[in-house]
């Protein structure tokens, strides 16, 4: 039986960016899709997004819906976009990343072959190789996630789809994690981590394709980037340590020491562009402990 999604896409002041990305919608093959709608979330934008997605909607012959969510941060933008869904599979992308043609085929396809699965996420390539390989998933073996680690390194926001009855059951994003939130990553693997803990099958599956065109080649860009992922990683542990996950305690006291391996130089002395991100990491889960729940 045919598959109904729900594409939902969050966006901020990246207009030319979305319009790339939407385009690609075009050429979806939708074998196994009865139905599908694309979500635009604005999240606040104060450039011409409103108009392109006006544009879109005009004469790229696509089933869009926008929806402007004043409140800024990624999750409360993905939470916008599940609350106005109306299918039974919700999936996830970003408006720097590209479709492939065969995505949502490919999403249908797992969910008939897997009925009580909870989650997939999808390989990530990049689009242009001369941005720096961060972001991407490459792994081209399907394999069940059932681990933390598994989560880490298989799984990522950009490229993910869930059953709506699967959401409801773990609920909304945390809207203190995430782009444009007090923590500024790691919404989509505390959600991940949420759903691993109640018991939601999940699985990873190279077949459901993107490009992520994320345009990042300078130092500055990666060493940001690195720093937000840090962050985040350090506050997902904090959150679910304070709410009594002992077995995460032993995991940040090795994380911390390999931090600390890292910056070390062959003299001993310590290597300060490196050192910084053991600091990072300890003082985001210091944070996290005192204000996450």
């Amino acid at each position: 039986m045919p598959i109904t999604i729900s594409v939902v896409i969050a966006t901020r002041n990246r207009a030319p960016q979305l319009a790339k990305c939407i385009r690609h919608f075009q050429k979806l093959d939708l074998t196994g899709v009865s139905d599908w709608e694309l979500i635009l979330v604005d999240n606040g934008s104060t450039d011409n997004t409103a108009q392109v997605v006006e544009n879109l909607k005009a004469d790229a012959k696509l089933p869009i819906t926008y929806v402007f969510e004043p409140k800024a941060g990624l999750s409360k933008a993905r939470n916008a976009g599940v609350r106005a869904a109306k299918y039974e599979i919700i999936a996830f992308t970003d408006d720097d990343c590209l479709v492939d043609p065969g995505w949502l085929a490919a999403i249908s396809t797992v969910f008939h072959e897997e009925p009580n699965l909870a989650m997939v996420g999808g390989r990530v390539e990049l689009h242009d190789p001369r941005d720096y390989e961060i972001s991407v998933r490459r792994f081209l073996d399907r394999t069940g996630i059932a681990t933390l680690d598994d989560l880490f390194d298989r799984l990522i926001g950009c490229n993910m789809a869930m059953s709506a009855a699967a959401i409801r059951n773990v609920g909304d994003f945390d809207t203190s994690l995430g782009a444009g939130a007090a923590f500024e990553a790691g919404e989509d693997h505390d959600y991940f981590y949420r759903m691993l803990k109640r018991g939601g099958k999940i699985l990873y599956d190279p077949r459901i394709l993107i490009e992520h065109a994320h345009g990042r080649r300078a130092g500055a860009e990666i060493q940001a980037l690195k720093s937000s992922y840090l962050q985040g990683r350090a506050a997902i542990f904090a959150k679910h340590i304070r709410a009594g996950d002992r077995g995460l305690i032993k995991r940040v006291y090795w994380e911390l020491c390999a931090l600390l391996r890292t910056g070390k130089r062959a003299d001993g002395s310590q290597d300060t562009r490196e050192f910084r991100f053991f600091g990072i990491y300890t003082f985001h889960l210091l944070r996290g402990l005192l204000v996450l729940r």
